[in-house]
């Protein structure tokens, strides 16, 4: 059994984390590193690709684990998250297409903050939204907030928790800001390919051409950047000391 299955959706996050989890050159088997953790602690590094299918997938054909962690961006909710900010997840909200809740599931992440703070990385605990869909809009964040209470939405955390919790495995999600909550993206959804996942790179260009979108593109890649130096601090934090205890999994799960 490994000691931690760590889960990135993209390319640029899982590179993010590699140099901190000690991942190997080159991967084991397609889109599958090995990592070494301080202690002894080993595991394995999986890139999902983006959206619930894929990580589903990737969730079914992942090893045992004394946990599992998703990291990876996500956008913000609230007014007051700041890009580069990360947050810990107690809890997982699923959400259809029409953004309403269809389950809560639970996530042992929350005791993170304090070990981060320990290491001088500021983590917030609060739920964290999983959308099958992008959320583009201002509007479509501020409907999601109002439906879930959450502090941030992503893709992928409901579909890994979801194969967590039926397999009996402790799930962790740390989720760092990229867009903030009152910006739209500079693209729509079709700019993203609904098999592989990947950004179409074409009408992506299409998309920026605008010069009235510039600043929207540029204050996205100044989001990533922030974004992915967190997300490495996060994967230093792991590399030392571990993920939480897990017994909170259990408490939730049976309250």
């Amino acid at each position: 059994m490994e000691d931690v299955v760590v889960f990135a959706p993209l390319p640029w996050e899982r590179r993010a984390v590699s140099r901190a989890l000690g991942a190997s050159p080159s991967p084991m088997m397609s889109k599958t590193w090995t990592v070494r953790l301080a202690g002894g602690r080993a595991g394995v590094l999986v890139e999902t690709g983006m959206g619930p299918a894929r990580a589903r997938a990737a969730a079914l054909d992942a090893p045992a684990a004394k946990g599992w962690l998703v990291v990876g961006c996500a956008g913000a909710l609230v007014g007051w998250l700041r890009c580069g900010q990360a947050v810990a997840a107690d809890d997982v909200v699923v959400l259809d297409e029409g953004g309403r809740v269809v389950e809560r599931l639970p996530a042992a992440s929350a005791p993170f903050a304090e070990q981060a703070a320990g290491r001088g990385v500021r983590v917030i605990t609060g739920a964290v939204a999983a959308s099958p869909v992008v959320l583009s809009t201002r509007e479509g964040k501020t409907g999601v907030e109002r439906a879930s209470g959450a502090l941030v939405v992503d893709m992928e955390s409901g579909a890994l928790a979801a194969v967590a919790r039926d397999r009996g495995v402790p799930f962790h999600a740390l989720r760092v800001v990229l867009d903030l909550a009152d910006e739209s993206l500079p693209f729509g959804p079709d700019v993203f390919d609904e098999r592989t996942g990947a950004v179409r790179v074409g009408r992506a260009i299409r998309a920026l051409a605008p010069p009235s979108q510039w600043p929207k593109a540029v204050r996205l890649v100044r989001g990533q950047r922030a974004a992915a130096r967190a997300l490495g601090a996060l994967a230093q934090v792991i590399a030392d000391v571990g993920l939480p205890d897990a017994t909170l999994t259990t408490r939730v799960a049976t309250a």
